[in-house]
């Protein structure tokens, strides 16, 4: 049992020193700084800053107040604030940093880009989005915000015309499909799928067209 154990903890050093490098989590770890201040919009009701170790100051902000009380059960940020992306209500450079995961899809365009300068307008250091690559129309579950479908497709043009450097994000596109409005594994068995998007999110990270999900990073020069 112990040679198990030790063996199953070798695999997992291993695997986040090579290919866990390109993980959501690992990539926000790389980017944020220890004792910083983090705004977290559209943090819904399991953020991926739960994975990151980094000791920040969090705080969470979703229009949809029972995603809030769900995060809060989970304790991921240390303040909550119910409020709408497009009118951030705080004042300029108030926080270090700013995310937004997987919520400009929800937006129309003109919407999300005045998200996007409501997170420039109160962040000091640098901005973080991710979206799907393109338009996927992908639709609220019964569990979700009733309102929560995606509206919008960003591509990674469109994000480098506004200053932001891309990168690509859960593996090759062509393994993922919609299944009854949610992003699901293409092929069989899901288990070699599944190690495929892993191997290949070395590959599509510096070649983001190629990607199912975008990475968009912005520093800021303030």
């Amino acid at each position: 049992m112990n040679i198990l154990l030790n063996t199953k903890n070798i695999f997992k050093k291993i695997y986040h020193k090579t290919l866990g490098q390109y993980r959501l989590s690992a990539l926000l770890e790389k980017e944020l700084e220890e004792g910083t201040t983090i705004l977290d919009v559209g943090c819904g009701r399991c953020s991926p800053l739960k994975d990151v170790r980094k000791k920040c100051y969090k705080v969470g902000l979703d229009i949809y107040k029972p995603y809030i009380l769900k995060s809060k059960k989970l304790r991921i940020h240390d303040e909550y604030v119910v409020g709408d992306a497009r009118t951030l209500p705080f004042p300029s450079n108030s926080f270090d940093y700013v995310i937004a995961i997987e919520v400009i899809e929800h937006l129309t365009k003109s919407d999300g880009l005045k998200m996007i300068k409501e997170m420039e307008r109160v962040a000091k250091k640098k901005i973080i989005l991710t979206t799907p690559n393109g338009f996927l129309p992908a639709y609220a579950g019964p569990e979700d915000n009733p309102s929560e479908k995606h509206i919008s497709g960003w591509t990674v043009d469109e994000f480098k015309q506004i200053n932001f450097s891309v990168y690509g994000l859960n593996g090759w596109k062509h393994l993922w499909k919609l299944e009854n409005g949610r992003s699901v594994l293409r092929f069989k068995p899901k288990l070699l799928c599944k190690l495929l998007v892993v191997l290949t999110e070395i590959f599509v990270y510096n070649y983001p067209l190629a990607a199912f999900q975008l990475l968009c990073i912005k520093k800021l020069k303030k």
